[in-house]
């Protein structure tokens, strides 16, 4: 059986009646990832809204409205 090849300008020759086996992740390494992703979200999310807010209520910020309101 022959293998796959990259040629010479980095192409993937495949063989004729060459096969892949497809391997999904299993369970425990998907479930892994998720937590992963889901850590990540939430501490982007919560850094952003901290540092967000931490500027807002200390700086002398001006009004919102250019106008003042009646």
């Amino acid at each position: 059986m022959e293998i796959p090849r990259v040629n010479a300008v980095g192409v993937v020759e495949v063989p004729e009646g060459y096969v892949r086996a497809s391997r999904p992740p299993s369970a425990p390494l998907r479930l892994m990832a998720m937590v992963v992703l889901a850590v990540f979200f939430v501490a982007g999310t919560a850094t952003t809204v901290l540092s967000l807010g931490r500027t807002c209520l200390t700086s002398q910020a001006s009004p919102a409205l250019p106008f003042e309101s009646r």
